[in-house]
């Protein structure tokens, strides 16, 4: 299961817990976002991707300045997000 953030991934672990199913033996976890009093706390611990808050933050505030000064640039960007391997992915059986 890919969970858009890992509030949501701690949600999978309980609904496959409640069905008798292991992660990652039965199912793979990656979550969003390397929250990590959720990431560390889940057992195994959650696979995440880290989000860049401080650089999506750096964006947002030049985007804001560019509107300011009447140089806004265009909307989007692609920021490098990094995945943080921990325990809840396995290779299929």
């Amino acid at each position: 299961m890919f969970c858009f953030n890992d509030e949501v991934a701690m949600g999978v672990y309980q609904a496959a817990a409640e069905r008798g199913l292991s992660v990652p033996g039965d199912v793979s976890v990656v979550g969003v976002d390397d929250l990590r009093i959720v990431a560390e706390a889940l057992t195994p611990g959650l696979t995440t991707v880290a989000l860049p808050h401080t650089e999506m933050g750096r964006w947002a505030v030049a985007r804001l300045m560019d509107a300011i000064e009447g140089t806004p640039e265009p909307v989007g960007a692609k920021l490098p997000c990094a995945l943080v391997e921990r325990g809840s992915v396995a290779r299929p059986r």
